[in-house]
């Protein structure tokens, strides 16, 4: 088993999923014993579909917050789907990449020496990472999407429309085409899959630019994730890719 590539510090609890009061906000049942009772609205840190996911009955693993200047008193952190915990928090696909990548996890990345976090695009804009080789000669640029949609093992991205995931991939095939190297990697937040593979049923538009993009030269590849409470562990640093 590997180690961690990141830990939670917080102090969870756990209730049942009752409803989605929007894109950002879920209700949940803490039952009515354990020291927090009663229904709860919890913070969701991913504004996609979840279908299969959010679930009414579900378990869901939530943080209390205590910020009077919050409108909600807890952050969603997973949601059990079967035996697997499945990361609610779209934005922690940034920080695994990067805690898999200073950790020497990631073969296809390992001639990085300097990581930089949101940098500058060279046209406009900022992306994900910049990454530089120890002589400075080989120079890249990563953009990283986080994953949790699943049928049958296959991981798809995206869950709903994205018209900023259309932009992101129209900025890479941009720096490729100016002689700049770039990556696109899907980090799935789950661990009960196989492959991956866009989904073209709901993003036919993303699908279609997707393959434009690979074949102007952009790399897509794909990782896995397991969380583990309180931990988050690399699975698969090279999980097959289908681009249709």
């Amino acid at each position: 088993m590997t180690e961690p590539l990141l830990t939670r510090d917080g102090d969870p609890v756990i209730g049942e999923f009752v409803d989605r009061v929007n894109r950002f906000v879920v209700r949940v049942d803490f039952g009515d014993e354990g020291r927090v009772t009663g229904v709860g609205d919890a913070y969701l840190g991913d504004p996609g579909k979840l279908r299969n996911i959010l679930v009414p009955g579900h378990e869901i693993m939530c943080e209390p917050v205590d910020d009077p200047e919050r409108a909600t008193d807890y952050d969603a952190v997973a949601a059990r789907v079967g035996d697997t915990w499945v990361s609610l928090r779209a934005a922690l696909a940034n920080d695994l990449f990067a805690a898999a990548l200073h950790g020497g996890h990631l073969p296809a990345f390992d001639w990085a020496e300097t990581v930089v976090r949101e940098p500058e695009l060279p046209d406009h804009g900022r992306g994900d990472f910049r990454l530089e080789s120890a002589d400075g000669e080989r120079v890249a640029y990563v953009e990283v999407k986080s994953t949790t949609h699943v049928d049958e093992g296959v991981a798809k991205f995206p869950d709903r429309p994205t018209e900023r995931g259309r932009r992101h991939l129209e900025s890479l095939r941009s720096l490729v085409e100016d002689g700049t190297e770039a990556h696109l990697v899907f980090v799935v937040q789950r661990p009960d899959v196989r492959r991956w593979e866009p989904f073209r049923e709901v993003d036919p538009e993303f699908a279609d630019l997707l393959g434009d993009v690979v074949e102007s030269g952009v790399d897509v590849r794909a990782l896995t994730t397991a969380f583990q409470p309180p931990r988050y562990r690399l699975r698969e640093t090279d999980l097959p890719v289908k681009i249709d």
